[in-house]
């Protein structure tokens, strides 16, 4: 009975995947135009073995409908590629797969018989639970950054309100600026400035493309008040400096909600811990009465 529902769920797993195989999902349209884009070598498959099996597993994920526009601005922002985030949750699909399989050759070896039907139900529930570990993981290091980025944006903004308070034109201002960091956020913004001047685009046309690429409101709010500062004339400097004290006013307000979340979540332990205690206190007596 055992063996046979074993060999079925193998045969309907291997029907599944065939016909998946077969007739995949379609991909989404930017995930092709990102395809064209890349290199002849890499399109021929060139690179260590490492590279071919990122490459493989983030095509396979891809027919698999895996990929979307939130996970290509949080890899943007992350500074990760396509292919290592594959290689990770391949990885961790793989590891949740094998532990409950460890577990059940360990108990077999020490004389303990379990059925390996719920055995593979426990091994595909935890592959599919370590799979989407790597996309947690790259969520919380995207918002870190995201936190980061309006830290160097405010004081992107002191440095520009310094140049033109020097003499300094708008757009040598924020050239000049954006030269003077060595983060990541101020050599994304240094990096699309010189793609403006190398275009013959205005910088807040740059900026607003890269904020769209990064998912950052501010950036695409400093973007706005840049189009607004060439176009009608507005007061710069002010504007400036008001845009710099709101973003250190909203991260200072982040930074008080995540405290008290921690405080919030240290008191779960300390519950824990004091209703151990209050056990471990009053079992004896606990145990005479039930005794007597």
């Amino acid at each position: 009975m055992t063996v046979g529902l074993v060999l079925g769920a193998l045969i309907g797993l291997g029907l599944v995947s065939a016909i998946w195989g077969l007739f995949p999902p379609r991909e989404p349209l930017q995930a092709r135009l990102a395809e064209l884009e890349q290199t002849v070598t890499e399109s021929r498959g060139a690179g260590s073995r490492k590279e071919q099996v990122g490459r493989a597993a983030a095509q396979s994920f891809g027919r698999l409908g895996l990929r979307g526009d939130r996970i290509e601005r949080n890899l943007r922002v992350a500074g990760q590629t396509l292919e290592q985030l594959s290689i990770a949750k391949l990885g961790m699909l793989m590891l949740g797969a094998g532990l409950p399989v460890v577990v059940w050759i360990a108990t077999w070896f020490s004389g303990i018989w379990i059925s390996p039907v719920p055995v593979v139900a426990v091994s595909i529930a935890v592959g599919a639970l370590f799979f989407f570990v790597p996309d947690l993981l790259l969520r919380q290091k995207a918002q870190k950054r995201h936190r980061d980025l309006r830290h160097q944006l405010s004081v992107f903004l002191d440095l520009v309100h310094l140049h033109l308070a020097g003499g300094a034109g708008m757009e040598r201002a924020l050239a000049d600026s954006a030269a003077q960091g060595t983060a990541w956020g101020f050599v994304e913004i240094e990096r699309a400035l010189k793609q403006a001047q190398l275009s013959d685009r205005p910088p807040w046309a740059m900026l607003q493309h890269l904020a769209r690429d990064l998912g950052s409101s501010d950036l695409e709010e400093l973007a706005a008040w840049l189009l607004l500062a060439g176009t009608s004339g507005s007061r710069v400097r002010t504007s400036l400096r008001t845009m710099a004290h709101g973003l250190r006013e909203r991260a200072l307000h982040e930074a008080e909600t995540e405290a008290q979340q921690a405080t919030e979540r240290m008191s779960l332990p300390v519950v824990l811990m004091f209703t151990g205690f209050l056990g471990l206190i009053g079992y004896p007596a606990f145990a005479a009465i039930i005794g007597s």
